[in-house]
């Protein structure tokens, strides 16, 4: 995949970047597949043990030399025009210094549908950026995010102890420190993979950690909108697995950290969330799209 994200990088139509390689202690050949390019901006920065993906992250911003950051994991690939994009959103916007992009998700081979747009809001205001950051309205894995360099050390870099839910992190601690922006623009590709960090367990444990970081997650109303619909998506999700004791054991841990009453209320407002955006949806599919076809596909 290493080979794939690469070249992915190389065919961009603005040339005038470096490329860092981080290698995270793997075992398998990627250091030898990116130290086999020809190519000058291309630096691997070898971690030389396993330390987790936002060490990696981090160990890229603080080599790197350019002023302005774009993620890639080594699973996606960029489009050809993803580089010249932020740039342009960045040099029209003097004062951004967060840019969150859209993208085309591949799905699993179980999947009803083989590819799907994720497609952002634009959105300008950093104080509406954060509502919906919290509320669950913003696509964010971290290929998504570009962030000037300066930005990304004054709000502490990504946090190391932190094993999922990365980039929303990251991005939380950005918007108390930085002018934050998202765009519709679709610049990048994200590859299902079975074994990605998404995939992993422990949801709900992940989540509460996040609410003990950053309580106004929970404690504004605006805010908590997001984490009730998404503690209750993925209890829903497990229950229609008939994975009844993974479902068990995470309501137990909502309860023992909000008390029964008030988890009560989080599932009952995420289920009347989850309802709201079916009803949503299904009006949406009996009134024409707003896009017209040709735009979307190029767009893409």
């Amino acid at each position: 995949m290493i080979s794939r994200a690469i070249d992915s990088v190389l065919a961009q139509d603005f040339g005038d970047f470096e490329l860092i390689v981080v290698d995270d202690g793997s075992t398998d050949s990627t250091v030898e597949v990116a130290r086999g390019y020809d190519d000058p901006r291309i630096r691997v920065v070898e971690l030389g043990r396993n330390r987790g993906s936002n060490a990696a992250r981090n160990a890229g911003i603080t080599n790197a030399s350019a002023p302005l950051i774009a993620f890639l994991d080594s699973d996606d690939t960029y489009l050809p025009h993803k580089l010249s994009t932020v740039i342009e959103e960045f040099e029209q916007n003097p004062g951004l210094e967060v840019l969150v992009d859209s993208f085309v998700k591949l799905t699993s081979p179980q999947a009803k549908r083989d590819r799907i747009e994720r497609l952002n809001p634009r959105v300008t205001c950093n104080e509406e950026f954060a509502r919906r950051l919290f509320a669950r309205e913003l696509w964010k894995p971290t290929s998504s995010i570009t962030v000037r360099r300066e930005a990304a050390l004054r709000a502490g870099l990504f946090d190391e102890s932190v094993a999922r839910r990365q980039d929303l992190e990251f991005l939380i601690r950005l918007t108390e420190v930085a002018n934050c922006a998202s765009t519709d623009a679709v610049t990048w590709t994200k590859y299902w993979s079975p074994d990605s960090i998404s995939e992993q367990k422990a949801f709900v444990a992940s989540t509460i950690e996040l609410v003990r970081r950053h309580p106004q997650y929970a404690a504004r109303p605006e805010y908590r909108c997001g984490l009730a619909r998404d503690l209750t998506r993925h209890l829903l999700g497990l229950l229609g697995e008939r994975r009844y004791g993974e479902a068990a054991k995470g309501a137990r841990l909502l309860v023992s950290e909000f008390g029964a009453r008030r988890t009560a209320g989080l599932l009952a407002g995420g289920a009347r969330e989850l309802w709201k955006r079916r009803l949503k949806r299904r009006r949406g599919k009996s009134e024409p799209s707003a896009r017209a076809p040709s735009e979307a596909r190029n767009r893409a």
